[in-house]
C-alpha cells in the first residue's frame, strides 16, 4: 500500500512525540477523574466550565486508561502485540537528551504544530498498542490520548495536513465516524473522544466487533501465554509468536545460529535511568532452552573482548546476563546515561575518522608510511549517518 494507516498513526503519535510539548496546562484533577471514570459514575464537574457536562451515550466505550484496556480492541488473531507508554517514554532522560535534535526537524515541527492547533497536544497522548498478524500484513493500532477521537479534531487535522491519502467520514457502515485510508484498504475508527483504532481491511470487521463488545481480543487469543513473559510495567514491552518461516530467518542471522527451535519472543525496555533491556526467547522445550543457553553464552564470550573496539564500555558489557527458566532463554542488558554518552562519543569518532575507535574510545594515530596522506591514502568511504547525541 502506498500509505498505510501506520503513516497516520505516526502523525498522531510518533511525530507528535518528537516535537515540543504543548504549553497549555490541563486541570490535573479533572483530567484524572475523566480517565478513571467508570460506567455508572456521576458526571465530573469541571471547575473551569462551571457546569456539569452532558453524560456520554451509553453505547460509547470508555476511554482506555491502563494496560490491558486499549489492546482489548486488537483481534485475537494477532501474532505480535507491542505497547508504548508515551508519557513515560517522553519523560525519560534518554528522550529528553535527544529531544532538541527531533525538534529541529522541519517536517516534525509541521506535524506537531498541526496537532497542537487541532487540540491534540503531545501532552495528552497516553499509550499506543500495536497488533500484527502472522502474515505481517494485517495490523491494528490503538491510540489513546486526549482528544484523538473527537470528530472536530480529526476534521481539523485533515484540513491542516492536507493529506490526500485519507479522508474523514461522519458515518461509516456501522453509523460511527471513521477514517478511510489507502483507497479503502485501511480504516480508522473514532471509538470515543480519547481513543482511535486503526485496522487493515481484513481485520476491520473484527475491530468493529470488539468496539461493540463482541469477539475475542488479543488478551484471550493465541498470545495469551506469551504475554505473561513480558514485563508490562515498563515503558515499552512486546510479545509475539514466531511463524516457522520467520523463526528460520531469525535463527539464520549472524550470532543467532544457536537459537534454532525458537517459538516466541517477549521483552521490555525501561528508560527510567538510561536504557534497560530484557528479552525472553521461548524454545521448543526446557532441554532445548538449556542447550541454547550454553551456545549463546559461548558465542557471547567469544565476541565480548571486541566490544571495546566499537566504543562499548566494559561496564556495560559486564552487565549482560543470560539465563534459562523452563522453556525460555532470557537475556538482560542495561546502559546508564554515562555509558550511553561514552558510546555516542565513540560513534562520532568512528564517523569522523572512518575507522573503529580503540577500546579506550579514542582514534588511533595515523601510521606514517612515508606517503602523502592526502594523495596516496585510500579513501575511508562515506561516513555513517551521525548518531543522535545526548547531554548529561
Amino acid at each position: 500500500m502506498r500509505t498505510t494507516t501506520t503513516a497516520l498513526l505516526a502523525a498522531c503519535v510518533v511525530l507528535a512525540a518528537c516535537g515540543k510539548t504543548d504549553d497549555k496546562k490541563v486541570d490535573a484533577k479533572v483530567a484524572q477523574n475523566k480517565t478513571d471514570a467508570k460506567p455508572g459514575d456521576k458526571p465530573v464537574v469541571d471547575p473551569a466550565a462551571g457546569k456539569t457536562p452532558d453524560a456520554p451515550p451509553a453505547a460509547t466505550p470508555a476511554a482506555p486508561a491502563s494496560v490491558g484496556e486499549a489492546d482489548r480492541l486488537i483481534p485475537g488473531d494477532a501474532a505480535l502485540l507491542a505497547h508504548v507508554d508515551v508519557q513515560g517514554l517522553s519523560g525519560s532522560p534518554l528522550w529528553l537528551a535527544n529531544k532538541s535534535l527531533m525538534d529541529a526537524d522541519p517536517e516534525v515541527k509541521k506535524q506537531v504544530d498541526a496537532f497542537a492547533a487541532c487540540n491534540v497536544p503531545f501532552s495528552g497522548f497516553r499509550t499506543v498498542d500495536i497488533g500484527v498478524g502472522s502474515d505481517g500484513l494485517n495490523f491494528t493500532v490503538v491510540v489513546a490520548g486526549s482528544g484523538v477521537g473527537k470528530p472536530e479534531n480529526v476534521r481539523c487535522l485533515q484540513d491542516k495536513l492536507g493529506n490526500k491519502d485519507w479522508k474523514y467520514e461522519d458515518a461509516g457502515p456501522n453509523g460511527r465516524p471513521r477514517i478511510v485510508a489507502d483507497n479503502g484498504e485501511a480504516f480508522g475508527h473514532l471509538v470515543n473522544d480519547d481513543t482511535l483504532a486503526f485496522a487493515t481491511k481484513a481485520w476491520d470487521g473484527a475491530v468493529v466487533g470488539l468496539i461493540e463488545g463482541k469477539g475475542t481480543s488479543v488478551r484471550d487469543g493465541g498470545l495469551k501465554d506469551v504475554l505473561a513473559q513480558a514485563d508490562q510495567t515498563k515503558h515499552v514491552w512486546f510479545a509475539g509468536n514466531l511463524p516457522p518461516s520467520l523463526a528460520a530467518m531469525a535463527t539464520a542471522a549472524p550470532g543467532m545460529t544457536g537459537m534454532s527451535g525458537m517459538k516466541s519472543v517477549a521483552g521490555s525496555l525501561d528508560l527510567s535511568s538510561g536504557l534497560a533491556l530484557v528479552l525472553a526467547f521461548g524454545m521448543e522445550n526446557p532441554d532445548r532452552a538449556k542447550a541454547t543457553l550454553a551456545e549463546v553464552q559461548k558465542q557471547f564470550a567469544s565476541v565480548k573482548p571486541a566490544a571495546g573496539m566499537f566504543g562499548i564500555p566494559a561496564t556495560a558489557v559486564d552487565k549482560v546476563t543470560f539465563d534459562a527458566k523452563d522453556a525460555a532463554v532470557t537475556m538482560t542488558a542495561s546502559l546508564t546515561m554515562d555509558e550511553i554518552n561514552t558510546m555516542t562519543t565513540a560513534m562520532k569518532q568512528l564517523a569522523g575518522a572512518g575507522a573503529p575507535p580503540t577500546p579506550m574510545g579514542t582514534v588511533p594515530p595515523p601510521i606514517d608510511s612515508g606517503k602523502s596522506a592526502t594523495k596516496d591514502a585510500p579513501s575511508p568511504g562515506p561516513a555513517p549517518s551521525p548518531t543522535p547525541t545526548s547531554k548529561k
